[in-house]
């Protein structure tokens, strides 16, 4: 199953996710363009979802720079309170 996320949410990006750079716009599915770059996360990192698309995909802000990554490679980051 899926998660739900929304914009603002923290999110933790595990090693080895495919970060997709591709024109900022309209664009729904990354797939279905030319991407500027990819890079692959070396290590864990936190992001912020800045939108949120039906394809698939949530666009995240992480290390300065705004990427498209696939929804189920990514993990909400819950409050203290919620994990107990």
């Amino acid at each position: 199953m899926k998660a739900a996320y929304n914009i603002g949410d923290l999110v933790h990006i595990p090693q080895s996710v495919v970060l997709i750079d591709h024109p900022p716009g309209e664009v729904e599915d990354p797939q279905l363009c030319i991407p500027l770059r990819i890079e692959e996360t070396t290590a864990p990192t936190v992001g912020i979802v800045t939108k949120i698309s039906p394809r698939g995909y949530v666009r995240v802000y992480c290390e300065g720079n705004t990427w498209s990554v696939k929804d189920d490679t990514i993990y909400t980051l819950k409050k203290r309170e919620e994990r107990d």
